[in-house]
């Protein structure tokens, strides 16, 4: 059937991957070929109209065009411990099998620097450690790998980055959804029995001696399990109870869509729609104390703000926007580049879901950035979400300053994450506005 909310009906072609240009040549690929330029603004630009000319040659044709820019007083923070918070989870298994190198060789470290650079220059300023490549499970339980997990912290930090979210301590005890129980990761004893305790409490103090040692206290962040529901929220309560006794002081952080599991978490990441149909009861919760950070994936769909590679360029722009009207605490995607063993991420951007929620995951969720054959490549995407971004720091701004004004620039361009404007010229009169309002 026809879908109204999507660009156009698959299979198709799109421009996403952004292949860097060495210099200021490049040999087309194709007899069409898009070309995205970057103009940087430094820190220490005055304010004011300015003037760039762009010349394109082609053989023995050339064309100028002349660009008139604005630069104006604002400012947007640098990515860091103060700007807001913003995870893509990643694998460094494919940052080493994608480009052909040795896991954990030289060029494998230099490759994740790669990645982290570009994560930090489209603001993302939290990184997710998954258990897998910090600790090793054995007969005493898990054992850390110290050596490991501070070279992995040190990297990203130097790179820009600052929050640091320490792995999933479990998962569901089996595939089924609906699975009441969870086990530890790595070893499959169940997480709420003495055996588990009895790991998780291992495992955990390692940790703490490392975030004490480190003094990493304040920007540590804890998961415990991913996307718990109400069929296993009994578990998991028993299951964060464990994990905040071992850890306590550190925030607990996971993806949850049921606010009847209050107490158990401090940060709440419900997915957007989930928020908005909850909302009353989420802000409640932010009312106590808790923080309150949202997520997409394979959903939402329809009419609701994701970055699918089939939606308009408008919405991962307005994913900033959203959290500017609700005035919510970070943003979590789970797909960086986590391509499945058998995808060309060029060419396959849809393949079979292996968990709960729809057969197939949607074009796209997989990953916003790609394995070029010299380092990551940004996607156009990555891009418009960071734009998105950008603004929304500019009206945390002027939410500080005005909120009365802050309010009126987002009315004509957001109320909900599913009620949004679809005409880029009102985005950008509300940008140019926010711009000089500062």
């Amino acid at each position: 059937d026809k879908n109204p909310f999507v660009t156009r009906r698959a299979p198709f072609r799109v421009y996403d991957a952004m292949q860097p240009v060495a210099g200021d040549a490049f040999r087309p690929a194709a007899p069409t070929q898009a070309v995205r330029v970057h103009i940087p603004v430094p820190e220490d630009a005055r304010p004011g109209r300015i003037s760039c000319r762009l010349t394109v040659r082609q053989g023995r044709e050339s064309l100028d065009l002349d660009l008139g820019l604005q630069v104006f007083r604002a400012r947007i923070p640098p990515v860091g411990r103060d700007s807001w918070p913003y995870t893509n989870w990643f694998s460094l298994e494919n940052m080493a099998k994608r480009h052909r190198l040795a896991p954990w060789s030289a060029a494998h470290w230099a490759m994740i620097a790669r990645y982290a650079r570009l994560m930090a220059r489209n603001r993302q300023n939290t990184f997710l450690l998954p258990f897998k490549d910090i600790f090793s499970a054995g007969p005493a339980g898990l054992a850390l790998d110290r050596g490991r997990l501070r070279r992995l912290v040190g990297l990203f930090t130097r790179a820009g980055l600052y929050y640091i979210e320490g792995g999933h301590f479990g998962r569901r005890s089996t595939a089924a959804w609906t699975c009441p129980t969870f086990n530890v990761s790595l070893t499959g004893v169940a997480a709420t029995s003495e055996e588990g305790n009895r790991v998780i409490a291992g495992a955990a103090r390692q940790l703490m001696e490392e975030i004490d040692a480190r003094g990493w206290r304040g920007r540590y962040l804890q998961h415990v399990a991913d996307e718990p529901i109400k069929d296993n929220a009994q578990d998991y309560r028993i299951f964060a109870g464990i994990v905040r006794k071992y850890m306590p002081g550190i925030p607990l952080v996971d993806a949850l869509m049921d606010p009847t599991l209050s107490g158990s978490v401090d940060i709440w990441c419900p997915q957007a729609q989930h928020y908005q149909k909850e909302r009353a009861r989420f802000d409640a919760l932010r009312a106590q104390g808790d923080r309150l950070w949202f997520y997409t994936c394979c959903y939402p769909g329809g009419p609701w703000l994701n970055r699918l590679l089939d939606m308009e360029l408008l919405r991962p722009v307005l994913l900033g926007w959203g959290a500017a009207r609700f005035g919510l605490d970070g943003f979590l995607h789970w797909g960086l580049n986590q391509y499945r063993s058998d995808q060309d991420p060029f060419a396959m951007s849809v393949v079979p879901n292996w968990g709960g929620g729809p057969a197939a995951l949607p074009p796209g969720d997989t990953h916003v950035v790609y394995p070029g054959a010299d380092g990551p490549w940004s996607s156009v995407r990555f891009e418009a979400q960071r734009e998105g971004l950008e603004d929304l720091e500019l009206l945390r701004q002027l939410r500080r300053r005005q909120p009365r004004r802050a309010a009126a620039l987002l009315k004509p361009v957001i109320r909900g994450f599913d009620d949004y404007t679809q005409e880029v010229p009102v985005l950008r009169r509300a940008r140019r506005a926010l711009l000089c309002s500062l």
